[in-house]
This record gives C-alpha cells, structure tokens and sequence, in this order.
C-alpha cells in the first residue's frame, strides 16, 4: 500500500547511508543520493539501496519538481516483470494480451450449483496484465461484466466481452480481469440461479490471485459494463467488497438501473462500503434503452445511496459503449479524492 506521507526524520535518516545517482534536495535543505524510477499519485517513487522510496513532490526542492516534470516526459523503456509471471500453473503474458487460466472450484462454489440444471466445475480466469507489471507494486484492477440477455450471452460470459475494455485499460496501467466457469457466467438466468454461485467463484477467484500475489489484497478495484453488463458491476462490487478489497470505481454505460440494495441483499457487504467508490455514468444521448432520464435516476440514486462522487457523462449516440467515456473513467478512478 503507498504510504499517504513520510514520516519525520525518514529523509535525514537516509542521509546516514551510501547511495549512488541523483542528489535529490528536500524542502528543508537535506539531501540524498538516489535513483528516479517513477512518478504515481503525487509522489516520485526513488530507488535506494535496492528499495523504492516514496517521496511527495510537495517535500521537494523547486529544482527537483521541475527534473521530475521533465523526466514524465521522456519516453522511457517499459519495466520487466519481476520473475516468471505464473497463475495455476500457466505463464501469463505481460503484454497486454489476455492469458485464460482454470482452477478446480472449491467444495464451497459447487454446493452453490447442486440445484442447477448444469454443474460448473471449474473457475476460467482471464487476465491481462500492462507492460512491465510487478505484483509486489500496488496495482489498480478493472473487473468486467457481461450481461446475460440469452443463452449465447451466458455462454459467452464475462470473458466474451472483456477485449473490448482490456486494450484501453491495460494502456492505461490497469490489470484486466474476467472470471467464468468451465461452462460459462457464474450468474444464471431466471429459472435456472443459483443465487450464490456468482458470490462463491468470485471469492474464490480473490483468494486464488491473493493466494499468488499477497499484495493483491491491497490493491485497488474497480469494475465496468455496458447495459446490463453495467445492472451487474453492483453485484461484483458487492463481491469484491464481501472478499475486503478496496474497490475505487464503478464504470456504468447504458446502465438503466441502480441494483445496490439487491447486491447488499447477495454479498451482505455493509452500508459504509460504497462511501469511497466513485460512480461514473456513461449515456448516450439517443438511446432509447437507457434513456438520459434513465442515467440521471441512477445518478440521484447512487447519491442517494452513499457512494463516493458520481460523475454523468452524455456523448452522442444511442445504446452503445462509448470508449471516450471509458477513458475518462479510468482515468478519473485513479486521480487522488476530491479531484
């Protein structure tokens, strides 16, 4: 987790040991000798004596805000990967490009199923990861969600329509995940639900990837979807929160419909949770499936709701994912609170 400030002394403490690379000048005239390895959420993260020292840019000389400054500029080579990149046995690729992996699901997630008319028996994970991811950094995770229309939709599952936002985000620094059965969305149609089924492959899909990162539980979460797609990012935050991750964000396009309570109702996460996720509502202008009267009542009742700030954003078109907006949202969800 980044730390929010550094603690008094820290900076004179490591004038106290040998480093080589930049002299870097505090505000308070105290210096260190210190490589620049990146700049993230206000802070310029230094490596010295082989860790990675985070430092507000607030705390810096003038001199040294303006190097940082420039140096966000240059084009600098991805970072590699630290080790072999492996999830359940199979290599993931750091690239950008979307690996799929399958775990046998947990006693726990089948029992959910045994009333179905179709068992799952294994969880299918896709991910996607940004050049140069190292799990032992915080990271931010976009969670996709699919709607269920049909069967062919089900089938399709989560996974089916993760491409579409995995090359925006993993650009953007984000990891991408989807997370399915052998035989499809972990959520069922009417008539044929097991209403816990999705809570317990989601959970299992979180303690697998903590299981494989340990610093996955301090990462930050954030989900998206389109239609209803977008009715099923609640049920997933409601998931995510129910498994103590932090979710950040909430991306929700032609969403016509705020479902928070009945995803409380599932997972059972408390009232407080949403206070520090960020909603951003995403409409076209003409649709006539999610009205602009639609995205404004689930604007008022995501407000109404307790979640953190709620943005709305109209574009040109009807009932269709606006990728512009997606940015925005994206980009947004990472920016530091009350900006």
């Amino acid at each position: 987790m980044i730390r929010r400030f550094l603690l008094p002394g820290v900076l004179g403490a490591l004038l106290c040991l040998a480093a080589s690379g930049r002299t870097w000048t505090d505000t308070s005239g105290k210096k260190i000798e210190a490589e620049i390895v990146g700049v993230e959420e206000g802070k310029v993260v230094l490596k010295f004596k082989g860790k990675d020292v985070r430092l507000p840019l607030e705390r810096l000389s003038e001199d040294d805000r303006k190097f940082v400054e420039e140096w966000s500029k240059q084009e600098k080579p991805a970072a590699s990967p630290v080790g072999e990149l492996v999830l359940c046995g199979t290599k993931l690729k750091a690239d950008g490009g979307i690996t799929i992996v399958n775990d046998p699901l947990p006693p726990a997630a089948l029992k959910e199923y045994s009333k179905a008319e179709t068992k799952p028996t294994k969880l299918t994970l896709a991910i996607a990861l940004p050049s140069g991811f190292d799990p032992s950094k915080p990271q931010h995770v976009m969670w996709t969600c699919a709607a269920i229309n049909d069967e062919g939709e089900r089938k399709n599952g989560n996974i089916g329509c993760m491409a579409g936002y995995a090359q925006a985000a993993v650009k953007a620094g984000w990891v991408v995940i989807a997370v399915d059965t052998d035989i499809g969305n972990p959520r069922r149609p009417e008539g044929n639900r097991a209403p816990g089924g999705d809570l317990a492959v989601h959970r299992h899909a979180a303690e697998l990837l903590t299981k494989t990162w340990p610093g996955f539980s301090t990462w930050k979460f954030a989900c998206c979807g389109f239609s209803g797609g977008g009715k099923t990012c609640f049920y997933r935050m409601g998931h995510l929160l129910e498994s103590k991750l932090e979710v950040v964000g909430l991306f929700l396009g032609g969403c016509n419909q705020d479902l928070t309570e009945s995803a409380r109702n599932e997972s059972g996460f408390r009232k407080g949770g949403t206070k520090k996720v960020r909603v951003f509502i995403s409409n076209g202008k003409n649709d006539t499936i999610s009205t602009v009267a639609h995205a404004e009542k689930v604007r008022d009742d995501v407000e109404a709701n307790g979640y953190g700030e709620v943005q709305l954003d109209l574009y040109e078109g009807g009932h269709s994912l606006d990728m512009a907006s997606f940015g925005k949202a994206i980009a947004w969800f990472k920016e530091p609170a009350g900006k």
